[in-house]
């Protein structure tokens, strides 16, 4: 009884269809990433041999990292924020942990609109925002971002620090999907023939950063995970940024998006400026071994997450690991999963639980770290439920990249 109401929104959704398998009945994008971002949506365009030359060496840009700070907040409802070491949860007045949404991948038809109860205005399919189911309380991501010591809108500076193992969330498209991208550097200077090539409205940054992600489209030279440097648009009025284009390496071809797509960003919780405990270089080597070990898109794996998660059984539960010998067992069935077939939002989890297991000093503190930060099983996961569970352990979800002004 407690599925039915989403199954019949399911089977609504794919009236008409007659198939033999069962994950032959969901869209294709389900199957890849989200149509709009999907590599093998995008255009390409050849760029000139200087151009490729040119594009071989970078040089990162210098920004200020986002030091984030209990706000005091004393209109409307009142939100309290509690610190991790590092990252930030959201609380309710009750005292309840909020965690972020974004619309439910195949569930669009059964998405309803939430109100703000502080500025009153609508949350969209199109908006992510923080929910108490408990109190029913809900803020927009704007006013989140105000408790959580972002800057506010009218409050324009230099977009935020991109730190690799932070999060782009792509979409989402008419079927409700976001497609994850993982950030694998920090904001980086466009090359100006690349901009040139790029159409953006007047006043608009164009951003690059190194990513990777896992897709139906495309693959890597050697690997099945995608890795290309990925260009995003910010608006000028309300700071979103717009996936506009992708590089692979040692290419002769810009891969640009058939219309620019919105973006979310979900912020790793390890950004405190000297605090010395995340390793830039240790996270990309572990990117890169997993990415040598990247096994074919699974499609299959696609279908189970999204039924895992109507079950909600893409969750770690950190209560079922309290002795050191149920930990050492978890670490053989985190291995395991590592080994699946991926979607996209299997690279950023399976990645995130590496980081912790080859940095760590013990196996044990591993899978603490991994309880403590990232408690999903990668071969199980969606790109909402990873908003969804990552929020209450630290990350933090953000509609835009608005930094800190001036």
């Amino acid at each position: 009884k407690k599925l039915f109401f989403p199954w019949a929104c399911l089977f609504r959704q794919l009236q008409g269809r007659r198939t033999l398998k069962v994950w032959q009945a969901f869209p294709s994008c389900i199957m890849g990433a989200c149509q709009a971002c999907c590599p093998n949506q995008r255009c390409r365009i050849p760029l000139n041999a200087k151009t490729v030359k040119h594009l071989g060496r970078r040089s990162s840009r210098k920004m200020r990292n986002v030091v984030i700070d209990n706000v005091d907040t004393s209109d409307g409802v009142h939100n309290e924020v509690k610190g991790t070491t590092f990252g930030r949860a959201l609380y309710c007045p009750e005292g309840h942990l909020m965690k972020a949404r974004v619309v439910r991948e195949m569930f669009t038809s059964c998405y309803a609109e939430h109100t703000c109860d502080r500025c009153n205005e609508v949350c969209s399919d199109e908006d992510s925002h923080y929910r108490c189911k408990v109190c029913d309380v809900v803020l927009c991501n704007a006013c989140a971002r105000a408790d959580l010591g972002l800057p506010a809108a009218e409050d324009r500076g230099p977009p935020l620090e991109i730190m690799p193992g932070d999060i782009f969330l792509a979409g989402p498209d008419k079927f409700g999907i976001h497609h994850v991208i993982l950030a694998r550097s920090r904001w980086q200077e466009p090359e100006p023939d690349v901009v040139e090539l790029l159409e953006v409205a007047p006043g608009s940054d164009i951003l690059a950063v190194e990513t990777i992600e896992a897709t139906q489209g495309s693959v890597g030279d050697q690997t099945w995970w995608y890795p290309t440097t990925t260009y995003f648009a910010r608006d000028p009025s309300d700071g979103v940024v717009y996936l506009l284009a992708d590089l692979p390496p040692n290419s002769s071809e810009l891969e640009q998006a058939e219309c620019p797509v919105p973006t979310k960003l979900l912020m790793q919780p390890f950004r405190s400026e000297g605090s010395g405990c995340f390793d830039e270089e240790a996270f990309n080597e572990v990117v890169d071994a997993a990415a040598e070990r990247s096994v074919r898109y699974g499609k299959r794996t696609a279908v189970s997450s999204v039924i895992n998660g109507l079950m909600n059984r893409e969750i770690i539960h950190a209560e079922h690991y309290l002795t050191e010998k149920s930990r050492e067992a978890l670490v053989a069935q985190l291995r395991k999963s590592w080994a699946a077939r991926p979607i996209c939002a299997s690279v950023a989890v399976a990645c995130w639980q590496q980081y912790f297991y080859e940095t760590s000093e013990s196996t044990d503190d591993a899978v603490q770290q991994i309880l403590r930060y990232m408690p999903l099983w990668c071969n199980r996961s969606t790109p909402s439920s990873l908003v969804k569970n990552l929020t209450m352990h630290g990350w933090v979800m953000s509609d835009n990249v608005d930094g800190v002004s001036g």
